[in-house]
Order: structure tokens, then sequence, then C-alpha cells
């Protein structure tokens, strides 16, 4: 019976490895220990404010602040190519979905707190127009991201 377990095991691990390659010939990143991605030449690291900054490896300046660490990584991308408009682009999702989302915590705290129904009412539609749009920009850029690094 342990045999198989093994076997298991060991397709499991060859399993890993492998998509491990195939994941490093679709997107050439290097994740370091503390969080932080180095894409060719940028380096995308977390500031303890819990944004993501895109840096040149070469200097200490930072380039950019993003919300998302995936937002950062296209961002770095098109960086790379001064494809500016796209970095652009990049950046006003990034801000556009932090928006809705920092909106959406807002609301969902506040309803819990009113003892109007008229208030609970308001809040409760701006938490779903929220919602929407907080979703629609994570789509657009799990979209863009898929779309970026095809």
């Amino acid at each position: 019976m342990k045999k198989p377990y093994k076997s298991r095991e060991k397709t499991i691990k060859e399993l890993a490895v492998q998509l491990e390659e195939d994941f490093k010939k679709s997107l050439p990143i290097t994740v370091l220990s503390n969080g932080s991605i180095i894409y060719k030449q940028f380096v995308i690291k977390p500031l303890g404010s819990g944004n993501w900054a895109l840096v040149n490896s070469n200097s200490t300046n930072i380039i950019e602040e993003f919300y998302l660490k995936t937002t950062a990584l296209m961002a770095a991308r098109a960086y790379g190519r001064v494809d500016l408009n796209k970095f652009f682009e990049i950046k006003r999702m990034d801000n556009k979905y932090w928006a809705c989302h920092s909106d959406l915590q807002v609301y969902k705290q506040n309803i819990k707190n009113a003892k109007d129904f008229d208030r609970f009412c308001i809040l409760l539609n701006k938490l779903e127009n929220s919602q929407a749009e907080s979703d629609t920009y994570k789509e657009k850029i799990s979209k863009m991201f898929k779309w970026t690094f095809a």
C-alpha cells in the first residue's frame, strides 16, 4: 500500500518541477524571499505602506508606486518597452481599482452602523455599485495581465 503513495508523491513532485519550468518560460520573473519580484532590469518591491514600488535595479529611485503587484509587473514590462501610453493606462486602472476597492471597504463598515433605514438603503446601493465597479476593474486587470504575458 505504501508503494502507490510514494509513486503518487514522486509524480506530484515531477509535475511541480515541470509546471515551474513552464511558468519560468512563460513569465520570466524571479521571486525573492521577501516577496519582491525581479523582471529583467526592474525590481518590484513591497513598501511599508503596503504598496509596491517599481524600481530600476541599477538605481534606488522609485519609478512609480502601485497598489497591486500584478499592475506593477505589467507596468515594468510596458516601461521596459518604452510604451508609456500602456504604462499610464496600467497606472490609471490600478488607481481606479484601488479607489473602488477602498470605497467598498468603507461602505461595508458604515452599513454595519447604519440605524436609519433610508441611510441603510443608500449605503447598500453604494456598496453594490462599488462592488460591481471593483469586480469590473479586477476583471480588466486580469485580462490585461493575461494578454501582456501570453
